[in-house]
């Protein structure tokens, strides 16, 4: 989001913005990117590359509402010693029950 312009053409009512702060997650954009690079020669990905440090922050995680209460939720569940698959489950049946699902929120 070079000129913080997302947020006014976003339908927020559906999706939250949230800032890319997990290293793996970064290590995977940056990967992307990389891959990009590589396979169109683009300029703006080798100048992305180039100034990875200073244009990171711009970078934008657009998840959708109902997604980011289900990952949540797995998340919470996996303490309780599910296997991956029990939890993602869990998490889908608790997401389809939330309340807050009705709003768009």
């Amino acid at each position: 989001d070079e000129d913080a312009s997302f947020a006014s053409n976003c339908n927020k009512s559906m999706v939250g913005m949230y800032p890319l702060s997990d290293l793996e997650e970064i290590e995977s954009v940056r990967a992307l990117v990389q891959h990009h690079a590589e396979e169109t020669q683009s300029q703006k990905a080798w100048k992305v590359l180039a100034l990875w440090d200073s244009l990171l922050p711009k970078f934008v995680k657009i998840l959708p509402h109902d997604f980011k209460r289900a990952l949540e939720v797995e998340e919470k569940v996996r303490t309780l010693g599910l296997t991956e698959d029990e939890a993602e489950m869990a998490a889908f049946e608790m997401n389809a029950k939330d309340a807050s699902r009705l709003g768009g929120n």
